[in-house]
């Protein structure tokens, strides 16, 4: 599991130390820093996942496209270097890239790669590979092993398929577990097929009589955004396709996703990935709750939070609702408070080019430890406003 990540002169980050949990979720103001952080994963993942013998980290590919160096560099810094980190509990690995102005303008060169152990530090300097340089010795294995860990990061979008009955199947002959693509397009391939895949109890519907399959999960849940609603997924013959079709209730014709509505087949994709993903593989989402009424997201909360027992999650939201689910799966021992990190993301006011990152504890109640001013606190003063009290 990755405990931490480490910016330096990324972005709107001068310098960055954040941990993380099993369950992160990162809230804020719009345009302060969270979909940099995960950016920060999302570039590492991409470059491994691809370009790993180049030596250069790919700003531009299929899990996040961010245009040249000039863009991903912190101005305010005057430099033309940025570091990367990830760490876990037996590695910190930290890449060092330069811009260079004669260099391919769609990447950035390695400069160096850091790496500690709780025994040793190695630094590799002018590292032309990120990932063959690594040192091939017995203490260098917990990189090597951090190393092929973010390469099967899962990465599930804002912006979601959900505009055609048909979805590809992965080109890929051997893809990324549980990768249903960046805008969900391979979890119909996914289901069908793994359909069968037995689903540990603790990601299962909590009180359903549901096979504890891959399908029968898929089905319970989605009955928690849409009561009585299934989801199925056939190979058309002799093409390279899968048809997806959504019903309301059993006794219901199967229909294509458009005459159902954007919400199921948009909490779709982030069900496959939290059933499939194996234990420890991090799955990133971008938005849960898109297109869910307010129960759905309650109910997307209290499903994200069961499916990182088995693996990593990490949420960027704007959704109180999926915050206060989250809150009573805590409360009702679905995950363990220790297993949740909150992340308040709030603009400086003296300077909206920085941004305060601050952590919320959450205890065995669901209660926040602290509520601070911008945090999911509209409602009330809208509220307020209105009564006249404001």
């Amino acid at each position: 599991m990755i405990t931490a990540l480490h910016v330096r002169s990324f972005k709107c980050f001068q310098d960055l130390d954040l941990p993380l949990n099993k369950l992160t979720l990162l809230t804020g103001f719009n345009a302060a820093g969270k979909s940099t952080v995960l950016q920060t994963i999302l570039l590492l993942a991409q470059t491994l996942r691809t370009d790993s013998r180049t030596g250069r980290l790919r700003l531009n590919g299929p899990l996040v496209r961010l245009g040249s160096p000039g863009e991903v560099v912190n101005q305010k810094q005057g430099g033309t270097n940025l570091t990367l980190g990830v760490e876990t509990e037996t590695v910190d690995v930290r890449w060092s890239f330069r811009v260079d102005d004669d260099e391919d303008r769609r990447s950035l060169n390695v400069e160096s790669i850091l790496i500690r152990t709780p025994e040793t530090s190695k630094s590799l300097k002018r590292a032309g590979d990120l990932l063959e340089l690594l040192p091939r010795a017995p203490e260098a294995e917990p990189a090597g092993a951090l190393v092929d860990s973010l390469a099967q990061t899962v990465f599930v979008s804002a912006v979601r398929q959900t505009d055609t009955e048909v979805y590809p199947v992965p080109d890929d002959p051997k893809p990324v577990n549980a990768n249903v693509g960046s805008f969900g397009e391979y979890a119909a391939w996914w289901l069908h097929q793994v359909d069968d895949l037995d689903i540990e109890a603790a990601r299962c519907l909590q009180g359903s009589r549901s096979p504890r399959t891959l399908r029968g999960q898929v089905n319970a849940w989605a009955g928690e955004f849409f009561p009585g609603a299934e989801v199925n997924a056939q190979p058309i013959p002799d093409t390279g396709l899968m048809r997806l079709q959504l019903r309301t209730s059993r006794t219901d014709n199967w229909r294509r996703p458009s005459n159902i509505g954007y919400g199921l087949t948009y909490a779709f994709p982030v069900l496959v990935a939290g059933l499939c993903a194996a234990p420890g593989q991090l799955l990133i989402v971008d938005s849960p709750e898109a297109h869910l009424h307010p129960r759905g997201q309650s109910r997307m909360g209290c499903f994200l939070a069961q499916a990182a027992t088995g693996g990593q999650i990490l949420i960027e939201t704007h959704s109180d609702h999926v915050l206060n689910g989250v809150r009573l799966a805590v409360r009702d021992g679905l995950i363990a408070p220790s297993d949740v990190s909150i992340y308040f993301f709030d603009c400086n006011a003296a300077d909206q080019t920085a941004s305060q990152v601050v952590r919320l504890l959450v205890d065995k109640n669901g209660n926040l430890d602290h509520w601070p001013t911008g945090f999911f606190d509209q409602s009330e003063k809208d509220l307020a406003n209105l009564a006249g009290w404001d």
